[in-house]
């Protein structure tokens, strides 16, 4: 079981492991996935997937019942993953084909774009384990789907295909699963080729909408946008605009 990393031209892709167990995320895994997550160079796009045809399982609950007391610093290792998922200041892409279930769903919702093969499902499992929901769904599920769909999907736990995903707002895209690595790619090489700070200081803004007033993200729109437009990317786009529509 391990979570594995490979690096191309400042796009890194982050697979999760564990194939007999649908990459189901021990404690360990969840901690070397932190520590990818906060040491991650110079990288421009991370791609995050699944080995064996799944994306995640959720998080192993093997010896969960031995050692309740653990059971906070256990989840808090998770949450940590989701939340630096959440915040990175590059583009993050989920890559989901078969299972994305408890808070193996979560930490692909908490990603910028979802990439779905035709055969991947998310379920919120957590209420058929007796257990309620973690990671991030109670914040995320709402955001994405409204309040009256994630109360169905987080009380029943229902599973949900991909088309019908894709429908609700969850996720991006649906695509055929032999072209789910093409489609990735193709979508971090366009993110790649943008401005670098211009997408940080997006990804930023949007992070912050659900907690600013209208006049407080116009205000940061216009602060980050002066400190954009100075940036290297900004200047040779906007030269090269100005060039050919004189």
């Amino acid at each position: 079981m391990s979570v594995d990393v490979t690096r191309d031209g400042g796009i890194t892709e982050i697979t999760l492991n564990r194939p007999a167990k649908r990459n189901a995320m021990t404690d360990a895994m969840w901690s070397a996935l932190g520590e990818i997550l906060t040491d991650l160079g110079d990288t421009r796009v991370v791609i995050i997937t699944g080995a064996g045809g799944s994306f995640c399982g959720g998080s192993d609950v093997t010896g969960l019942l031995d050692d309740p007391d653990s059971l906070p610093d256990r989840i808090a290792v998770s949450n940590r993953c989701v939340l630096a998922m959440r915040e990175l200041p590059v583009p993050t892409i989920a890559k989901v084909g078969g299972p994305a279930a408890g808070a193996g769903a979560n930490l692909a919702l908490a990603c910028d774009f979802v990439l779905a093969a035709e055969d991947a499902y998310f379920a919120q499992l957590f209420v058929h384990r007796g257990l309620s929901v973690d990671s991030g769904a109670s914040w995320l599920l709402p955001r994405l789907v409204g309040e009256r769909r994630a109360r169905e999907l987080c009380l029943l736990g229902r599973r949900v295909g991909a088309p019908a995903a894709l429908d609700m707002g969850m996720i991006t895209q649906v695509v055929p699963a032999d072209s789910l690595d093409g489609t990735a790619a193709e979508l971090a090489g366009r993110l790649h080729d943008l401005s670098a700070p211009a997408l940080a200081g997006t990804k930023r803004m949007l992070n912050r909408t659900w907690r600013s007033t209208f006049a407080e993200a116009l205000d940061a729109e216009s602060a980050n946008q002066v400190q954009v437009i100075q940036s290297p990317e900004a200047r040779a786009a906007i030269n090269a605009f100005t060039t050919h529509h004189p």
